[in-house]
């Protein structure tokens, strides 16, 4: 099983680093060469003359096989660690949104659709009214505040857990590591700073807004469940004025009669705020 997994390690390299590079060229020279001086002393002592050619002989093979093994297994050695960085490069590419560099929606969703007992918390933030944004700036324009948008959000949030863009405006956290308590203030916080804070495009200065929709995982609740109460949370934010948190924990607490003002929009809205 040794001398399999040996064998294994030399036909089917796994070089991920310049350190396994060096370590495989190596391996592999000193085991190439030392299967040249033995082929070459076997062939000495058939057809002995005496020591001093034998050893010359030796001493030759060890050169002339070190100088052939060397460039060819740097050659290969080379290619496999190529072929490991072109996938890592691709893998990258298939999980980062091109525009903010943010995790995208499919790596975003396969990472917080595992274990359940690992996820806490799901915000998903729309950037209000953008439509307009494009209308009025164009699209380069609407461009540069997802971007600006996005690289906040994982500035301000990403300690609470995984930040990326799940698609057009739309944003998304997924909680790993924070309680409510601590992350509605923080949500609450970087929608205020979004808010006071314009985005400069050009000579362009652009005010937008974000709504954002929180929901925290239930026992036994599947993660597609996580999502749509927190979309919910969002249309709720959206509907009831925009420019706000709200938490589907309290969507059922919440007097209809109180959606329409900000001061109102769910009872724990009220309590988060005094704690942040």
């Amino acid at each position: 099983m040794l001398h399999r997994s040996r064998l294994r390690s030399i036909l089917l390299p796994e070089i991920k680093t310049d350190r396994d590079l060096a370590i495989y060229i190596v391996r592999v020279v000193v085991l190439c060469v030392a299967a040249a001086v033995a082929l070459d002393v076997v062939n000495q002592l058939t057809f002995f003359i005496d020591w001093e050619t034998s050893l010359r002989s030796w001493i030759v093979t060890v050169f002339v096989a070190g100088a052939v093994a060397i460039p060819v297994v740097y050659a290969i050695a080379r290619a496999h660690l190529d072929l490991y960085r072109a996938k890592e490069v691709v893998e990258e590419l298939s999980r980062t949104d091109p525009l903010t560099g943010l995790l995208n929606r499919r790596a975003l969703l396969m990472a917080a659709d595992g274990p359940m007992a690992t996820v806490m918390a799901l915000a998903i933030a729309d950037i209000d009214r953008f439509k307009s944004v494009n209308d009025s700036h164009g699209h380069l324009a609407g461009d540069e505040v997802i971007k600006v948008v996005g690289h906040a959000m994982q500035a301000e949030l990403g300690a609470f857990g995984l930040v990326g863009r799940i698609g057009g405006e739309e944003f998304a956290l997924v909680s790993t590591a924070a309680a409510s308590e601590e992350l509605i203030p923080g949500l609450w916080n970087f929608c205020d700073r979004i808010a006071a804070t314009p985005i400069v495009v050009g000579s362009s200065s652009i005010k937008v807004t974000i709504s954002i929709g929180v929901a925290s995982r239930k026992e036994d609740q599947t993660f597609e469940e996580l999502f749509a109460e927190a979309d919910r949370a969002l249309y709720l934010a959206k509907a009831s004025g925009r420019n706000r948190v709200v938490s589907a924990d309290d969507l059922q607490e919440t007097d209809a009669s109180l959606v329409g003002s900000r001061s109102g929009v769910a009872t724990g809205e009220r309590r988060y705020r005094s704690v942040g």
